[in-house]
């Protein structure tokens, strides 16, 4: 039996089907309000019908392709995306109009038919519509999951985790090459699973599938697909391309993994310590008091914190990594400073935070790493809500707006020491922040829907960093000057470093 009956699949018909799109297409574009004269419309690129400037999109790098098109057509630019208008900020001045001067019109987020099903119907707090349920859910993650409560079972975790691979380097034999990439992924996974769930990350496939597998899997569903940009066409779009099965089975396998986890705390929350409560513990004991806090809430928020925490903060391990090896002369002030806090205390007992906090030039250098390196080139799109002007230009209601960030942080107007060069000391005399305060860099987002996992992030970041730098000297494996480090990205967004990081970690010597 055929899947489509044969007059569906037939010339006469595909073509009829092709042209009456286009028809519909022109037709909406001729009555847009942005098809009018008396507005005051941001420059864009000439477009081309029906795939608008998809056909320059298609790059290797779409944070670059687009800096190298706001160069031409201006801080603030229309493209199209498809049929979806999409507008790209590309300076620090336009951010700050977009993140706090017109935050009542910009604080929803663009979602898809994908983020609308694994999150729950936008039950979460990175995707859920302004509003008062996306408030209510803030403080709930900002209180429960973030609160004084688990900063403390975090810590714990942390120190547990990051311990753990320093072992894992001790015992790697003599001059033999490591893959951090692997290693900081494994990291990640231990972090924020036992934080979450109280136990490691395990690698016993769920539905034939491992937690990797299922939210890499979830990453591209929340990403989007090309049918995306066809709005009024989707639906057949994503018929055709199976988009809606993949969808499905994406679905029941996370859905499934949830419940097998609340499941399982559901048996032991009122036996366990305050001190050892996850976050799973935390989310069950609220439900209890708050009816109207469901589990399917409880799987939203779950979500948020393992897409949120792991790949981001794995990413921005390895990029921090890279560039201070690759700077010899970065690596060798970062580990005097190390060694130079901690001293011969370090390897008697644990390295903390009262350490950390003194370390002036660590904090340079993760501020310059985020610089150059953003967890999201592209800041998460909002859309637009009710009518703006942004920089003197009219921008409608449904029109996506997204924040070059990776462009903004290499302006050389604001970074006029070398933009594109790993070079820490830039922020001696500079007051610029990533806490959303300064638009300048804006790795965390900024305004009401900044990344409430930052302080954890960075927090992961400075300890792993202070504890691989206080026991080893690196070098580049295969006999690979530091300085010749391959640092090509990859990916549509260029968040991922192309090839691995293999290092050769060499014990430190101490003197005495």
């Amino acid at each position: 039996m055929d899947v489509f009956p044969s007059w569906l699949l037939s010339t006469p018909f595909i073509l009829f089907s092709i042209s009456f799109i286009l028809l519909i297409h022109l037709l909406r574009r001729s009555i847009s309000p942005m098809a009018s004269a008396t507005f005051h419309l941001p420059p864009a690129p000439p477009t081309l019908p029906f795939i608008g400037n998809t056909h320059q999109l298609l790059t290797k790098n779409l944070n670059r392709t687009l800096w190298q098109l706001a160069q031409k057509y201006g801080p603030v630019m229309l493209i199209h995306m498809g049929s979806k208008p999409l507008l790209v900020i590309s300076s620090s001045e336009m951010t700050r109009e977009v993140l706090k001067t017109h935050q009542e019109s910009l604080s929803t987020r663009h979602s898809n038919e994908g983020t609308k099903r694994l999150t729950y119907n936008l039950s979460d707090i990175t995707f859920a519509p302004y509003g008062h349920h996306w408030t209510k859910m803030r403080k709930v993650f900002l209180s429960e999951l973030l609160g004084p409560k688990r900063v403390g079972w975090f810590n714990q975790v942390l120190k547990m985790e990051t311990e753990s691979v320093i072992n894992i380097l001790s015992s790697n034999p003599v001059n033999a090459p490591v893959n951090l990439n692997d290693l900081f992924l494994k990291l990640m996974y231990g972090v924020v699973c036992k934080f979450a769930f109280g136990k490691s990350y395990r690698e016993e496939p769920f539905k034939g599938l491992t937690l990797k597998e299922m939210l890499d899997e979830s990453t591209v569903v929340l990403v989007g697909s090309f049918t995306d940009m066809f709005p009024t066409y989707r639906w057949i779009l994503d018929k055709l391309c199976g988009k809606n099965d993949k969808l499905d089975k994406c679905f029941a396998n996370l859905d499934g993994y949830f419940e097998m986890i609340i499941d399982e705390h559901l048996q032991t929350v009122g036996e366990t310590s305050e001190d050892e409560k996850d976050v799973v513990h935390a989310l069950i004991e609220l439900s209890q008091k708050d009816s109207e806090f469901t589990k399917d809430y409880m799987k939203a928020l779950l979500l948020d914190v393992l897409v949120g925490a792991i790949e981001s903060t794995f990413m921005t391990m390895v990029w921090a990594m890279s560039e201070i090896v690759r700077n010899p002369r970065v690596m060798q002030n970062l580990q005097s400073e190390i060694r130079r806090c901690v001293g011969s205390v370090g390897r008697k007992t644990e390295i903390d935070a009262s350490y950390i906090s003194k370390m002036t030039y660590l904090k340079m250098v993760i501020k310059e790493s985020l610089r150059l390196h953003l967890p999201a080139p592209l800041l998460f799109p909002r859309d637009c809500s009710s009518h703006c002007q942004i920089g003197g230009y009219d921008v409608f209601p449904g029109t996506c707006v997204v924040i070059n960030g990776w462009g903004i942080g290499r302006d050389p107007r604001h970074w006029k020491e070398c933009p594109n060069e790993f070079y820490p000391e830039r922020f001696e005399n500079m007051e610029v922040d990533f806490l959303g305060n300064h638009f300048e860099m804006v790795p965390f987002g900024g305004g009401r829907r900044s990344c409430p996992g930052m302080k954890p992030a960075i927090s992961t970041l400075e300890l792993s960093l202070v504890k691989l730098f206080y026991w080893f000297d690196w070098e580049v494996a295969g006999g690979v000057k530091n300085e010749d480090l391959d640092m090509e990205e990859e990916g549509l967004l260029g968040a991922h470093k192309k090839s691995p990081l293999c290092l050769v970690p060499i014990k430190h010597k101490w003197e005495n």
